[in-house]
C-alpha cells in the first residue's frame, strides 16, 4: 500500500535578532520528527534557514550561531550599537530614524546606506558555508525584493552567501545588491514571512514563523517624519497579516518586545522559539494528517487506535 505524505514547507520570517528564535522552532520540529521538505527564508530567516538547509542539525546550528555571537569577531561588526530602548515599531522605521538622527542631510543624499556591505558580509561569511543554494540537503528558497519591479525575487540557485546578503539588505541600512540584472533589497519589503514562495513551489502544508513586532500604539507623533514612519509600519503590518492568513499553521514566538539588534539575548530568543513551537505541535500534526487522502487518514487512525488497545 502506497502512502503519500503531504509536502511540508517552513517559512522563516525577518526580524533582525528576533529571528534567532527560528533556531528554537527548528529544534522542536526536528525533535518531534516533523519532516521539512522545503524552507523559504527572508532576511535573518534566510540566514538561519540557509544554515539549517545545508546541515539539518538544529543543535549544531545553535552551537555555531551562539559561538559566533559571543565571539570578538561579532562584536567588531558593531551591530550592537544600534540597540536602543525604543517602542516597538517597523524595522525600516527604526533604521530610518537612525539615519535621520545621525547622518546629515547632504550625506544621506550622497550615499545608498548607513553602513557598507562588508559589515553584514562578515556575519554571513562566519555563519554560512561558501556553497550554492542547489547544494542544500533541504530545498531552499531565499526571498529578496526587486527595487526595479517591486516584486518578490525568489532565489533557487546561485551563491548562498550572495542570496542571503541580498535578502538581508535592509533599505537605508545596507546597500542594495546587484544580481543578474536585479537590484535587490530586504525580502521583508514584499515578503516579511515568505509564505507565497512555498505556495508557488507546491507545498501542501505551510508552517510560518512570525518573529516580527506587533504594531503597538503610537504614543506620540513628534513631526511629519514620525507620521510617515507610522504609516509605513501600518502598511507592513497589514501585508504580513494577509500573508499569514494563507499559512496552515503560524508559530509566533513571544519576541515582539525584543530589540532587532539584541543578538546577545540569544538564549532567551531560542527558548521562546522552542516554547512557541511546542504550543503549535498538535496543530501541526493535525494539519499534516488532514492533508492526507481520506483513506490514508482512516488507515492511520485505525492503526493508532489498535496500538492504543494493545498498550492498554
Amino acid at each position: 500500500m502506497m502512502f503519500r505524505r503531504p509536502k511540508i514547507g517552513l517559512a522563516l520570517g525577518g526580524g533582525g535578532a528576533r529571528g534567532l528564535s527560528h533556531i528554537g522552532v527548528l529544534k522542536v520540529l526536528e525533535a518531534a520528527g516533523v519532516p521539512i521538505d522545503m524552507i523559504a527564508g527572508t532576511s535573518i530567516g534566510a540566514l538561519v534557514g540557509g544554515c539549517y538547509a545545508l546541515h539539518p542539525d538544529a543543535i549544531e546550528l545553535e552551537r555555531r550561531v551562539r559561538e559566533y555571537i559571543e565571539s570578538p569577531e561579532f562584536k567588531n561588526t558593531g551591530l550592537d550599537r544600534f540597540k536602543r530602548p525604543e517602542p516597538a515599531e517597523n524595522f525600516f522605521g527604526q533604521v530610518a530614524k537612525y539615519v535621520r538622527e545621525r547622518i546629515v542631510i547632504n550625506l544621506a543624499h550622497s550615499r545608498l546606506s548607513v553602513v557598507g556591505a562588508d559589515r553584514m558580509g562578515r556575519v554571513v561569511e562566519a555563519v554560512l558555508d561558501d556553497r550554492r543554494i542547489e547544494d542544500t540537503k533541504i530545498p531552499l528558497l531565499i526571498v529578496a525584493t526587486d527595487l526595479h519591479t517591486g516584486d518578490d525575487c525568489i532565489m533557487r540557485e546561485g551563491s548562498l552567501r550572495e542570496a542571503a546578503m541580498a535578502s538581508a539588505a535592509i533599505p537605508g541600512f545596507l546597500p542594495p545588491v546587484q544580481q543578474n540584472g536585479h537590484l535587490l533589497v530586504d525580502g521583508a519589503v514584499t515578503a516579511p514571512v515568505p509564505v507565497r514562495a512555498l505556495q508557488d513551489a507546491g507545498m501542501d502544508v505551510i508552517i510560518a514563523v512570525d518573529v516580527g513586532q506587533d504594531i503597538g500604539i503610537l504614543s506620540d507623533a513628534q513631526n511629519i517624519v514620525d507620521i510617515m514612519f507610522r504609516t509605513n509600519s501600518i502598511t507592513s503590518h497589514k501585508l504580513k497579516t494577509l500573508l499569514l492568513e494563507t499559512a496552515d499553521v503560524v508559530v509566533r514566538p513571544d519576541v515582539g518586545g525584543i530589540h532587532w539588534a539584541d543578538f546577545q539575548n540569544i538564549r532567551d530568543l531560542i527558548e521562546k522559539g522552542e516554547r512557541a513551537a511546542n504550543e503549535q505541535l498538535r496543530a501541526i500534526r493535525h494539519c499534516i494528517r488532514e492533508k492526507q487522502p481520506f483513506w490514508q487518514r482512516l488507515f492511520t487512525l485505525n492503526r493508532y487506535r489498535e496500538s492504543e488497545r494493545q498498550a492498554a
